[in-house]
């Protein structure tokens, strides 16, 4: 599977493999949706590989979530992280959520950050957005 992630030139088919790397047992399937995120030639495929990574990687990808958030050239993809990031599991979601909104250089991603704490359950979420108001 890995294979056709890398050298198939169906941008459709690669985001397809995204999904289908969740339900494989192959232990290197979140290390190639880390990859698919950071190097796909394709915006899409690139999103959605973040979106599976959280869901499959859950606390191990948040580093890299983060990175993309804040290094990543394409805006959307930037944005996208940041809505990655607020499908990881528990506490951690709000955690890197917190993180974004108080360090990132970017606007738009602090931006996306608040509003995924306000989504969130998590009561240092309420207890962030209270204390950002007050400000």
């Amino acid at each position: 599977m890995q294979h056709f992630a890398r050298e198939d030139s169906d941008a459709a088919f690669r985001e397809k493999l995204t999904f289908d790397l969740t339900v494989t047992k192959d232990p290197g399937a979140v290390a190639e949706l880390i990859r698919m995120a950071h190097e796909d030639s394709s915006p899409q495929v690139r999103k959605q590989a973040q979106f599976w990574m959280a869901m499959k990687g859950g606390k191990v990808v948040a580093g890299d979530l983060r990175e993309i958030s804040e290094n990543d050239p394409d805006a959307q993809l930037r944005k996208s992280a940041v809505f990655s990031l607020s499908r990881l599991p528990g506490d951690e979601a709000a955690t890197q959520l917190i993180q974004i909104a108080n360090t990132s250089k970017d606007a738009a991603v602090r931006k996306q950050a608040v509003f995924w704490l306000g989504q969130s359950t998590d009561p240092r979420a309420l207890d962030y957005l209270t204390k950002l108001l007050k400000k």
